[in-house]
């Protein structure tokens, strides 16, 4: 009974984290200011993988901040939405099953970002201005 309370305020815990980091981001980037939101890449640039990190969106222009590694990589600037569709099985093996992908274009190739429902409209929102 113990290990269930103690799972349970774990599980709370962790919930109201994500909750007030995903406001937290809402509110910078409804203030215009720079905000991290969490994804996965995949940019022919960057290989054939799909990398975890953050997508750098504010003022200036798109950048990418890889979890572990390399450095910032700033995205093509004629990057532009093509589609937003849910990952494939074999994606889904790879990348959270419950993202979306947002399919973008560029002079450099194709730019596929997998972000969360609750960021998907950060990242659109951001690329539409771009």
């Amino acid at each position: 009974m113990l290990e269930l309370v103690f799972f349970v305020a774990a599980a709370a815990l962790v919930g109201w984290m994500m909750s007030r980091k995903q406001r937290q981001r809402s509110t910078a980037t409804a203030d215009g200011e720079p905000a991290g939101v969490p994804c996965m890449l995949k940019w022919s640039a960057q290989g054939s993988r799909w990398r975890a990190g953050r997508l750098l969106i504010g003022a200036g222009p798109l950048v990418w901040k890889p979890s572990l590694g390399r450095r910032e990589a700033a995205l093509p600037a004629d990057l532009r939405q093509t589609g937003v569709r849910s990952p494939s099985l074999r994606e889904a093996v790879a990348i959270n099953p419950g993202s979306r992908i947002v399919e973008c274009e560029s002079s450099d190739g194709q730019v596929l970002i997998a972000v969360m429902p609750g960021d998907l409209d950060h990242v659109v929102k951001f690329l539409e201005r771009a």
